[in-house]
């Protein structure tokens, strides 16, 4: 699918900027709402790319208005293991047939969800091995479905990381990892030029739902978004999940 309709691309564009005007309130959950509701549109190896690349300008002006609350030493171990488990994910992305990746990126979502409501329980008393775990399980996801976002947030919320250092922690962690995960697809020959321009031709939805998400930041309940997000991510990889059983109803 490198050609895209005028609806089409609007649809895109719309979904997208959804995504970003979840992740700029929230400051994670842009491919967690963007995955789920594409897989349908486009076919997984095209996908991947189309979110991964139109994440990468959100990211930069999300980090630039928190950098200063950044912890470079637990993003370096997160990014230590998450390098280790990316190449594993790109495998499986390349290797399992279109109908069964589908699959897994629903199921992924599903324990992504659980991830965001599940009782954190009591911090670990040594936190390196566990950042070097959720790095390498988000690599993992990353690289299979470019959710890589729920192993990370669900550590930070059971060692109760500061909200700024935390969030622009995780900003940078996907900004990285999702580059790196790109330009792995790019050396695999998964990275055409259709997939490149369709990746700049979501930009506009993109900032037109981070401006909309930064106006509302200011003025609803975030603990609200949070919800609506789950509720949306659950309803997104349920689709997902079941959209290789009715795909030809």
């Amino acid at each position: 699918m490198e050609a895209a309709s005028t609806t089409h691309l609007g649809i895109l564009n719309a979904v997208l900027g959804l995504a970003a005007l979840v992740a700029s309130v929230s400051g994670f959950g842009y491919a967690l709402v963007a995955v789920p509701l594409l897989v349908v549109l486009l076919p997984p190896l095209q996908l991947l790319p189309v979110v991964l690349i139109s994440w990468i300008p959100l990211a930069l002006v999300l980090i630039a208005q928190s950098w200063r609350h950044l912890n470079p030493r637990r993003l370096l171990r997160l990014l230590a293991g998450a390098l280790l488990g990316a190449p594993v994910g790109l495998w499986l992305l390349s290797s399992l047939a279109e109908g069964s990746m589908r699959s897994v990126i629903g199921g992924i979502t599903l324990l992504a969800a659980g991830s965001l409501v599940v009782r954190p329980g009591r911090p670990f008393a040594r936190e390196g091995p566990p950042l070097l775990a959720a790095g390498l399980a988000g690599g993992i996801m990353g690289g299979a479905s470019g959710i890589s976002g729920p192993p990370i947030v669900l550590l930070g919320l059971k060692q109760g990381w500061e909200p700024r250092g935390f969030r622009v922690d995780l900003l940078c962690f996907f900004l990285l990892l999702h580059s790196s995960v790109a330009a792995g697809l790019g050396g695999m020959g998964l990275l055409s030029a259709g997939t490149l321009v369709l990746s700049l031709a979501v930009l506009p939805g993109v900032f037109l739902g981070f401006a909309a998400g930064m106006k509302l930041r200011r003025h609803i309940d975030a603990g609200m978004y949070r919800r609506l997000a789950v509720l949306l991510v659950v309803a997104g990889g349920i689709w997902a999940l079941l959209s290789p059983f009715t795909e030809d109803l």
